[in-house]
């Protein structure tokens, strides 16, 4: 009996799935909308949560183009950074470091991405680049 209950144990274990890393699994993130976070001139505002790295797209309209900005909570050492992709392409569009609070947001300055297939996304993480969250890409 305790043979059959030990292979019982022994089979449940090695059914179960190894846990991936954080940075293998950055985008199974819930994304609501920013709620709260939402800002006046805000045309489209994207959240990704994950644990507590919380980071905000917030997509507003300049001269006639999207412009994005990241605006987050990842805790003191973490990173906050755009990305935009087009042609298959993704460029980082500026990386900044929290400190004291934690709380970090990135002008648009770098970010219009307005055009046919462009598309952009905020993403932070946590120090040491533990707990990545990053938003939809818009």
């Amino acid at each position: 009996m305790i043979r059959i209950l030990a292979a019982a144990v022994l089979a449940a274990a090695v059914a179960l799935p190894a846990a991936a890393p954080a940075s293998a699994t950055a985008d199974a993130v819930r994304r609501p909308a920013c709620g709260e976070f939402r800002l006046s001139g805000d045309h489209v505002c994207l959240m990704a949560v994950r644990g507590r790295v919380r980071v905000n797209l917030h997509v507003q309209k300049q001269h006639g183009h999207d412009a994005a900005f990241a605006a987050g909570y990842m805790g003191a050492g973490g990173h906050l950074w755009l990305e935009r992709r087009h042609g298959g392409r993704t460029q980082t569009l500026g990386r900044k470091t929290a400190r004291g609070d934690g709380m970090v947001s990135m002008g648009q300055d770098a970010a219009v991405y307005d055009g046919p297939g462009y598309k952009a996304r905020a993403c932070a993480d946590a120090k040491g680049g533990r707990l990545r969250a990053c938003t939809s890409w818009h």
